[in-house]
């Protein structure tokens, strides 16, 4: 297992290096990508392997105005792209496959799934608007412990799954990242959201190929996300 020095952007050609040697093994890779860069650049590099890109769904925003604290000023690249967001006098950025993306993620045959997070959906909503917090939240907190990519890759799977996209109980490559880019590998088991925790075909944590050493984890009250 990789151990970085610390999470963020800075990490995504490594994991994807580290993702190139253990894929043959394996026949699918599930990405987590906001604008589709990361999946561009899994899928140039793998080209005899099924790729598929998770992106967010309709109505998620990065809110510039709230970037100047947590993960955003805590990592270097964060805060370089928050900085030009400033520059360019932008509020809200859309979490979305950019156009040029979309149309390279066509071209290199890569499916993209975009659907409602599993555990960032209603849950996010209640936390946000009512001051709620669920059991989800806490799943999702502890999870982030390890890294804010290993709650994200296990929901990548959930979602693609969820989709039809790829089959239950299938392992598959999952990479994830911390807000951009990527700095976690996991070998994971699939299954519906659905079957999370059943017993014999629920999801299933198999191998951590890569994650930062000390993950920074966003405040449960994330105030950057709209």
């Amino acid at each position: 297992m990789k151990v970085f020095k610390r999470p963020g952007p800075v990490n995504t050609d490594e994991v994807i290096e580290i993702l190139k040697n253990a894929s043959s093994e394996y026949e699918t890779v599930v990405v987590a990508s906001v604008t589709g860069s990361s999946a561009v650049k899994i899928a140039k590099t793998l080209k005899d392997k099924k790729i598929v890109c998770v992106t967010c769904p309709q109505g998620m925003y990065w809110e510039v105005e709230e970037m100047d604290k947590d993960l955003f000023a805590e990592i270097p690249e964060l805060s370089k792209a928050r900085d030009e967001w400033v520059k360019k006098g932008l509020k809200k950025v859309p979490m979305n496959i950019t156009s040029e993306n979309r149309v390279q993620l066509d071209r290199l045959n890569v499916e993209i799934v975009r659907g409602t997070i599993p555990l960032f959906g209603p849950t996010f909503s209640m936390r946000l608007h009512l001051q709620r917090p669920s059991s989800l939240d806490v799943m999702a907190k502890t999870l982030e412990l390890i890294s804010p990519g290993t709650l994200v890759s296990m929901e990548a799977v959930l979602m693609a799954t969820d989709a039809g996209v790829i089959r239950e109980d299938e392992l598959v490559l999952a990479c994830a990242g911390t807000e951009m880019g990527l700095d976690t590998l996991w070998v994971l088991k699939s299954c519906a959201s659905a079957n999370l925790f059943h017993p014999s075909k629920g999801f299933r944590f198999v191998e951590l190929l890569a994650k930062p050493g000390v993950a920074s984890n966003p405040d449960i009250n994330i105030e950057y996300l709209r």
